[in-house]
C-alpha cells in the first residue's frame, strides 16, 4: 500500500492534468450547440475508423475461407461446362438424336466428360530449391491420385505423383524434372516446356519450329499433347526468344501463375488418361517426350 501512494505522489501532476482536461474538455463540450456538434462529428469520425479497420481485420480472416468456397465453385462450374460440351444421352432418347450414320458403321458420339475438376488447399510450397514440390491437404479419401493436374488462377501449377489417404504430394512446375506441351495460343506450333532452375518467374519453352511468327507478349498454352493438362490453359506468356542453329526457337516463358503465392488450387483428373497410356505403350510410342 504504501508504495501504491508512493506511486500516486510521483505521478500526481499527470493525473491532475488529466482530471482538469477532462473538466475543461466536458466544459467545452456543452458550451455550445456549434463545439457540441463538432465534437460528435470528431468522436463519429474517430469511432468509424475504428470499426472500418476492425472490419478489414474480420475480412482479411475470413478471406481463406472464401477462397476456398470459390474454389469449389469454379471447380463446379468447370465441371458443368464439361458437362455442356460432351452432352450426357440418356437412355430412351430418340435414337436417331444419339447414332452418327457412317457408310455402314453406326457409331455414338462421344457422350461424357474428359475431364473432373476438384479443389484442394496448398500447405506446402516450395520455389527456391531445383526440385520443388507441393503438398494439398487432400488425398486418396477425395479422390485423388497421381498424374492429377494442378490449376491455379487459371494456370497451371503442377501435377499429383503420390497421395495419402489425406494428403498429396505434387511436382511443382518449378521442378527440373518437370515436362509438358506448349503452344503459341492460336497456333499449332508447340514443343517442350521445362524449367532450367534459374528464377521462379520463368519457364523455357524448346524446340518450336522456325517457321513460327513469335512476338513478345504472345500467350502460351497447354496443348491436347498432354496426358494431365486439359488444352488451353494457360502457361504464360513470351517474354523473349532465339533462333538456335537456324533451325528451332528456344523461348522464355513468364509464369502465368504466381508460384510464390499459391492458396487453394484446382485438381484435374484427364478421365481417359489410363486407356490413353495404354493404348500408346502397346504401340510403343514415347510418351515421355511430348505428350506429357
Amino acid at each position: 500500500m504504501f508504495k501504491f501512494f508512493l506511486f500516486i505522489k510521483k505521478i500526481h501532476f499527470v493525473l491532475i492534468f488529466i482530471v482538469l482536461e477532462g473538466f475543461a474538455l466536458h466544459y467545452y463540450a456543452n458550451s455550445t450547440s456549434y463545439t457540441k456538434a463538432k465534437l460528435i462529428t470528431a468522436s463519429n469520425y474517430v469511432v468509424g475508423g475504428i470499426y472500418s479497420q476492425l472490419s478489414g481485420l474480420n475480412s482479411y480472416f475470413h478471406l481463406k475461407k472464401e477462397n476456398v468456397s470459390l474454389t469449389e465453385k469454379i471447380a463446379e462450374l468447370e465441371n458443368e461446362l464439361e458437362r455442356y460440351r460432351h452432352p450426357v444421352y440418356t437412355a430412351g432418347a430418340d435414337s436417331s438424336s444419339l447414332e452418327i450414320m457412317i457408310g455402314d458403321t453406326v457409331s455414338a458420339p462421344e457422350n461424357r466428360p474428359q475431364y473432373a475438376y476438384s479443389q484442394a488447399r496448398v500447405i506446402n510450397n516450395s520455389i527456391i530449391r531445383q526440385e520443388n514440390y507441393i503438398t494439398l491437404d487432400k488425398g486418396v479419401d477425395a479422390g485423388l491420385q497421381p498424374d492429377m493436374a494442378l490449376i491455379s488462377d487459371g494456370g497451371i501449377a503442377g501435377y499429383v505423383i503420390g497421395c495419402s489417404e489425406h494428403f498429396s504430394v505434387c511436382m511443382s512446375i518449378l521442378n527440373r524434372d518437370f515436362k509438358t506441351s506448349g503452344k503459341i495460343k492460336g497456333t499449332d506450333y508447340f514443343g517442350s516446356v521445362t524449367w532450367d532452375g534459374t528464377s521462379y518467374e520463368y519457364l523455357k519453352l524448346s524446340e518450336v519450329a522456325k517457321y513460327a511468327t513469335l512476338q513478345k507478349g504472345d500467350t502460351i498454352v497447354t496443348t491436347s499433347h498432354s496426358s494431365r493438362f486439359p488444352p488451353e490453359i494457360m502457361i504464360g506468356t513470351v517474354e523473349s526468344f532465339e533462333l538456335n542453329n537456324a533451325t528451332y526457337y528456344d523461348v522464355r516463358v513468364k509464369i502465368h501463375t504466381d508460384m510464390a503465392a499459391l492458396n487453394n488450387v484446382l485438381v484435374v483428373k484427364y478421365l481417359d488418361a489410363e486407356e490413353r497410356e495404354t493404348l500408346e505403350n502397346s504401340m510403343t510410342i514415347d510418351t515421355e517426350s511430348d505428350y506429357n
